[in-house]
């Protein structure tokens, strides 16, 4: 595919000098006397400036990291040790450090699926855990979301292997645990379940057929005169049950690709098979849905297969941070759209709290235990985007209000601590505390919806996205009937 056609992956990094110089001079302009639409436009090339700077220093540091990695490996060059040695290498006082590998292995596969593609920072598992952090606060700086994503990591691991975090045991095995589930989730994604997620697989040979054909469609914005081309975040069609041109929080993240996604992920090459047709067939095989015990739908996940239907329709070859063709950032992506999923049940918004039952009725419509576990826990520029937090804010709320509480909502759900050195998984998850809800069951992460008999039925007036399968139906938007006892109410 020509370069031509595509942002640039790696811009230089700006002027720091020329950066203050523009920052001073809007701030001069922010005045009591302008009008609000000139103070609004202002804000915007506020944030796109800082947005801008924000992803320089970014890149500065990761180029630091490399010449520092490249420097080491000249200065004294030593021999690679092979993943399988690391049980080898253990210290002495680790007991059966094959075993402790292995589960740790497989605790790292399991957060994949359900919490986050890749690691805020490589150095998550040896930093120290801040007591005083507020998990309120998590999305606030790079920091922050190094502890929120420690805390997720540290409720997978089991008790026994929680004290050698910071050994290269452990976090070698998490994140090739973490690397081994990514890399087969795409090759599946671009392979056997293709055409079970879309109807025609053409367009995917290719690189170059995948932009031209779905850039559109995932938000790719062309350059103009005064503005490089660059990927948007929200106004992108693929989000999007419906699209009319224009952002609709009660149709974001419910596109049928995106939910026909993670059934791939969960239930295998065939796992979308009749999701949308009320002919749903659970697979005999030993699925990652059986294994993980998982029975309703999280944000985490919703977040990971939103990402992965991105990226799947992208030009970008390999499923990295950084797309080797759009430049998508997607670890930063990740991290924008959980935050407002996060923030939006927290603060009961309606279009939150609806997403997640939505997902359970056509992913779990036969689900018939209640929830026992809540959930999970790039910049690109922003130009044009920098209303979101209005666009969000604005959101109406759910419903019903219960009376509030002080009891903590569960950030994720996590393996139970009792599952030690015989290697069984997880069944029943312990929270983390995050958000406060109105509630006597803290596990659950949003009101409990009653469960349909079958999906929802198909619209024949619904107006498809292009480019997206036409086997999947638009399905009711309204919240279903709740029980006054399931009503948890996320609160800051």
């Amino acid at each position: 595919m020509p370069s031509s056609n595509l942002p640039p992956s790696s811009p230089l990094p700006s002027s720091p000098s020329r950066a203050t110089d523009d920052l001073m001079d809007i701030v001069q302009q922010m005045t009591p006397s302008k009008p609000p639409d000139v103070l609004r436009r202002l804000r915007r090339n506020l944030q796109s400036i800082a947005n801008d700077v924000q992803e320089d220093n970014s890149s500065l540091k990761r180029r630091i990291t490399d010449l520092e990695n490249q420097s080491a490996s000249t200065a004294r060059p030593r021999k690679q040790r092979r993943r399988g040695n690391r049980a080898a290498h253990a210290d002495d006082s680790v007991p059966n450090p094959q075993t402790i590998e292995e589960r740790t292995r497989e605790k790292g596969r399991h957060f994949l699926v359900q919490e986050a593609l890749f690691l805020v920072d490589p150095d998550v598992f040896t930093v120290d855990i801040d007591e005083d952090f507020d998990p309120r606060d998590e999305f606030s700086s790079d920091k922050n979301k190094i502890q929120g994503q420690l805390r997720q990591i540290m409720h997978y691991l089991p008790d026994d292997v929680k004290r050698l975090r910071t050994t290269e045991l452990i976090s070698g095995a998490f994140t090739d645990g973490m690397a081994s589930q990514r890399s087969s989730t795409s090759n599946r994604l671009r392979g056997a379940s293709l055409s079970k997620i879309v109807d025609n697989v053409k367009p995917f040979e290719t690189s170059s057929g995948r932009f031209n054909a779905f850039a559109e469609l995932i938000g790719y914005q062309p350059g103009t005169d005064t503005r490089e081309p660059y990927y948007s975040k929200l106004d992108v069609p693929l989000l999007y049950d419906v699209w009319q041109g224009k952002k609709d929080l009660n149709s974001l993240f419910r596109n049928p690709i995106i939910l026909k996604t993670y059934a791939s992920v969960i239930r295998g090459p065939n796992g979308a098979d009749g999701l949308f047709s009320g002919k749903l067939k659970r697979p005999v095989a030993k699925t990652v849905d059986k294994m993980y015990k998982i029975h309703c739908s999280v944000p985490g996940a919703i977040v990971n297969s939103t990402i992965l239907s991105i990226w799947l329709h992208s030009a970008d070859t390999q499923l990295v941070e950084i797309g080797d063709e759009t430049g998508i950032n997607y670890r930063e992506r990740h991290s924008y759209y959980l935050q407002r999923i996060l923030d939006g049940l927290a603060d009961n918004k309606a279009w939150a709290v609806g997403l997640l039952a939505h997902w359970d009725q056509i992913l779990f419509p036969d689900a018939d235990k209640p929830r026992d576990h809540g959930g999970s826990a790039a910049n690109d520029r922003l130009e044009a985007e920098d209303d979101d937090d209005d666009f969000f804010g604005s959101a109406p709320a759910h419903e019903t209000l219960p009376a509030p509480s002080t009891t903590e909502a569960p950030r994720l759900s996590s393996p139970s601590p009792s599952n030690n050195d015989d290697g069984r998984r997880s069944s029943s998850p312990t929270p983390l505390p995050r958000r406060s809800i109105s509630s006597s069951n803290p596990s659950r992460r949003h009101p409990e919806p009653a469960r349909p008999s079958s999906p929802p039925s198909r619209r024949s007036e619904d107006r498809r996205i292009p480019g997206t399968s036409t086997s999947g139906a638009r399905h009711d938007r309204a919240a279903p009937a709740q029980s006054q006892s399931a009503r948890n109410i996320y609160r800051r």
